[in-house]
């Protein structure tokens, strides 16, 4: 009688949740969301005096900026994190939900925060 190896299977039960995952990434994206409001936070509301009508404050130039700049920058990298989650979940062998998440959302936001700075 002789015994073989044993047979390494990879099953679904191996792999990171997909859900968990997903949340892991979203969480991330909450959290720039968040840095971002309490930046302008910090901000003056206040126009200058000798400036009158044409001045915008330093938060109405941020908020501006946010809407034209910063929210199609981070929908292009929710869609580039979303694609690198669905191959990473699919392709990998990685068990930690955590660390795929985190996987999927550093790049594109990385990218999206050195875009937004150069501008």
């Amino acid at each position: 009688m002789t015994l073989s190896p044993p047979r390494i299977d990879v099953t679904e039960a191996d792999k990171a949740d997909a859900r968990s995952s997903f949340l892991v990434l979203a969480c991330w994206y909450v959290a720039v969301v968040v840095a971002f409001g309490l930046f302008l936070g910090t901000l003056s509301g206040s126009v200058p005096a000798d400036c009158g009508e044409v001045c915008d404050s330093e938060r109405s130039r941020a908020l501006l900026f946010g809407l034209y700049v910063a929210l199609p920058a981070m929908f292009l990298a929710l869609l580039v994190s979303l694609t690198t989650l669905a191959v990473l979940i699919s392709r990998t062998r990685l068990r930690s939900s955590a660390l795929v998440g985190t996987l999927a959302a550093a790049l594109p936001l990385v990218a999206c925060g050195l875009l937004v700075t150069i501008l």
